[in-house]
Formats: C-alpha cells, structure tokens, sequence
C-alpha cells in the first residue's frame, strides 16, 4: 500500500466508516450484516416514503442474494406495505437462442426474486405484478423508459463482479478512452466475459456448462440515473475488487472505477475484504 491508502484502509478498518476519492465507504464485520444492512436499508426507505405517500424505486441484484428473505421478514413483521414499490432487476440470463431463461432454470433471477421476495411477502403488502421489471431483450428500451419516468430509481443496490462488472456490464478494453459511449450505455443483449463464467459457475462444483453465455443488462445510464448507489463486498476474494474500484482510474476495462464519479454513491465491505490489504504488507 502507499502511504495515502494505508492511511484510509487503517481508518477504515479502526472506525468502520472512511471517506475515500469521495465516496462513502463503510467496514461490517460479515456478509450476514451485509444482508441485514440492504434489508434494513430497504426497508427503512419505503417506510419513510410511504409515509410520506410517494412511491418508492429500487434497481436490484441477485448477487448480493442473501438479504431479499430478511427484507420480506421485515415488511411481514412490521406491516410495510410494498404496494408502492417499484422494483428494476439489472440484469438475466439467456439462452443460446437469446431468450429469456426459464423461471425454473437454477441461475434464473426471475425464479429467484419470485422464491426469495415476490412470493414470500404476506398478500396485504405484496408488490403489485405491475410494479414488477426485469430486462427485457424483446424491448431493449423498456428499463431506460420507466427510469426516465422515475426521474432516476431511488436507490440502486449492487455487488461487483471479479471483473468489475455491475449488473452484466463487462469490462471493454478496445474503447479505453470513450468514457462517454459507456458510461451511457443502456439496456442490452451482451456475451458474458470468460472470468464471470467461471466465478457463476463455483456454485456447480465449476461446471461452466451449466452458466449460461449470454445476457441482457441494464446499462450503466440506468444505474447513473439513481439518486443513490450503495453497493455491497461480502467475500474475501473481493479484496482486489475493492481497491481497483476505490484507488483506480475510471476505465470502462473495469467498470465498477465509475462508481466514484457518481454524486452519491457508498461501498460497504465486510471485514474480510480487507484483510487483502494487510496480507499485502
């Protein structure tokens, strides 16, 4: 480390709180805070609109997952309604057609906010189908159109791939200097980059057989519209990850550099990621 990122990464780890190339970034102690930290995030956001008689939008992950099943628990317990959430997934996988995956497919998002959110919250405040969006490669202009009426999602939630991908938006390395061209970039139909594969494929014994090659994403315009990013390290493989995201330049050859140059944008860590740092001292 040098001496400016030793500083930050020791105050981080002390205080659990560090403001680094403007952003807010915040230390939990294990992926299981994470997901009680989005859950509560979650929650406590659509309170407060709803009190306040607004709706209330999300752009959503699977990856982290873990937090979905602590949100609806959540709204069960204390009767927060989501009648008026809207919820943007970022991304699906497709077939070797460039079709939607099945719902039963076992990488399927679809089946899995179904299983993990959708079906689980009591009938009284469940989320109207309606409100209800995933990508679509049918109308590539869908997702971009609701987050222009929205103004920009209230919060988008994310992780960041081995690649620094977010949502499904691979790295490019032969248009290194078009900043512009990609941090526009909307809704769309791509080929999954080798090491994405093979990280979504760990959880079949690396069967990459079983991951499939294509998907369609949200863009990183629809993400940047949010008024607020809060994205979530829970691993300790991801301790790279954080400090070419962090101390880098922003570079569509690792996407998640341009989280920095959004307005209000935070990374919460899970101690373990840190524990790259010291390992490199």
């Amino acid at each position: 480390m040098n001496k400016m990122m030793d500083r930050e990464i020791i105050e981080l780890y002390k205080n659990g709180i560090a403001k680094i190339k403007g952003m807010d970034i915040f230390l939990l102690e294990d992926k299981i805070d994470i997901y009680n930290d989005i859950a509560r995030k979650m929650a406590d956001k659509l309170r407060e609109n709803n009190k306040k008689g607004l709706t209330t939008s999300f752009i959503l992950p699977v990856g982290p997952r873990g937090q979905y099943r602590r949100f609806a628990s959540i709204c069960n317990r204390e009767r927060i309604s989501c009648k008026k959430l809207i919820t943007i997934n970022m991304d699906e996988y497709l077939d070797k057609s460039g079709n939607l995956v099945p719902m039963d497919h076992p990488l399927s998002f679809r089946g899995f906010m179904k299983e993990n959110l959708f079906e689980i919250l009591d009938e009284d405040l469940k989320i109207l189908p309606e409100n209800i969006h995933f990508p679509d490669p049918g109308d590539t202009k869908k997702i971009g159109n609701i987050v222009n009426d929205l103004n920009g999602a209230d919060i988008c939630f994310g992780g960041i791939g081995i690649n620094g991908h977010i949502a499904f938006n691979e790295p490019e390395y032969d248009n290194l200097d078009g900043n512009g061209s990609y941090i526009d970039s909307r809704t769309r139909v791509l080929e999954l980059k080798k090491e994405t594969i093979v990280m979504n494929s760990l959880k079949y014994s690396g069967n990459m057989d079983l991951v499939p090659k294509k998907a369609i994403t949200i863009g990183i315009w629809e993400i940047f519209q949010s008024k607020e990013l809060c994205f979530y390290l829970d691993s300790s493989w991801k301790g790279k990850v954080f400090e070419r995201t962090v101390f880098g330049d922003p570079t569509p050859s690792f996407p998640s550099t341009y989280l920095k140059t959004h307005r209000k944008s935070s990374i919460t860590v899970s101690r373990n990621v840190l524990d790259y740092f010291f390992e490199k001292k």
